[in-house]
């Protein structure tokens, strides 16, 4: 599935509203998810797991000043919107709770 870059933007916009909705991103929780991708990047090296780790931490800038550097991140923010496309959440089917995706927020 192909989409523009202003379908994916739009994607990745409402599925990270959708993902902050259960998961708040406070300064501390986008610190820890920094320090997360991080984590995996030293467990398994890749520029997947780089992307992540910047798109992570321009979270937490934007959090901190409100200049939304996870943009940068352009592969990762490709990722979760083509995966909010697909199947109405930003995680893969692996990292996958449940709680957040679209179908579960339309039943609320």
């Amino acid at each position: 599935m192909t989409h523009s870059i202003n379908q994916i933007l739009k994607n990745y916009q409402v599925g990270m509203t959708a993902y902050d909705r259960c998961h708040a991103p406070t300064i501390a929780s986008q610190w820890q998810a920094a320090q997360d991708e991080f984590l995996e990047f030293c467990h398994h090296p890749s520029f997947d797991e780089f992307w992540d780790i910047l798109h992570a931490t321009g979270r937490l800038v934007k959090r901190l000043t409100g200049i939304p550097l996870n943009l940068l991140a352009w592969p990762t923010v490709y990722k979760h919107g083509q995966r909010f496309a697909e199947t109405g959440c930003i995680r893969s089917r692996r990292n996958c709770q449940g709680h957040c995706c679209v179908d579960n927020l339309r039943s609320r």
